[in-house]
C-alpha cells in the first residue's frame, strides 16, 4: 500500500473513532443519580448496589419526619427500626428475633414510607433494590 492509502486508512479511523466517542457522550447516561424527593437526603445501601453481610438499610430523612420499612414484602414493625426522629435518621439492621433474622443472598427490595413536614402533611415512597453477595 501507498503512503496515501495509509493516510486514508488512518483518517477514517480517526473519523470513526471521534465519531464513536461522540455518540457515547451524547447517548450514554451521565450517571447522575434519580433526583430524590425533598424530604429525602440519602439512602443506603444505594439502588443497585452489591454489599456483603453484615449491612443496615438507612434512610436519611429530613428532621421530624417517620418512616416505615417494607423489605421483601415483609412489615417491619415500629419497635425494630431505630429512629431518631429530630434527625431524621431511620435504619433497620436484621437479628435474632426480629421480621428479618439474617439478609440472604440474592436481590432484597426496601419500600420506604415516610410522613411528616408542615403539619405532617408530607407523604412519600422510596423504592430501591440492593445485593447481597
Amino acid at each position: 500500500m501507498t503512503t496515501t492509502g495509509y493516510r486514508i486508512v488512518y483518517t477514517l479511523l480517526a473519523v470513526a473513532f471521534v465519531g464513536i466517542l461522540g455518540a457515547s457522550v451524547l447517548l450514554i447516561p451521565s450517571g447522575d443519580p434519580t433526583e430524590l424527593p425533598a424530604a429525602v437526603e440519602r439512602y443506603s445501601p444505594g439502588d443497585g448496589d452489591m454489599v456483603t453481610n453484615p449491612v443496615k438499610v438507612v434512610l436519611d430523612l429530613a428532621g421530624n419526619y417517620e418512616a416505615r420499612f417494607v423489605i421483601d414484602g415483609i412489615t417491619i414493625p415500629e419497635d425494630e427500626v431505630d429512629s431518631i426522629v429530630e434527625t431524621g435518621r431511620h435504619q433497620f439492621q436484621p437479628g435474632e428475633g426480629k421480621a428479618i433474622e439474617r439478609w440472604t443472598a440474592g436481590d432484597h427490595t426496601v419500600v420506604a414510607t415516610y410522613i411528616g413536614g408542615p403539619n405532617g402533611i408530607d407523604v412519600g415512597t422510596v423504592v430501591w433494590t440492593f445485593r447481597i453477595q
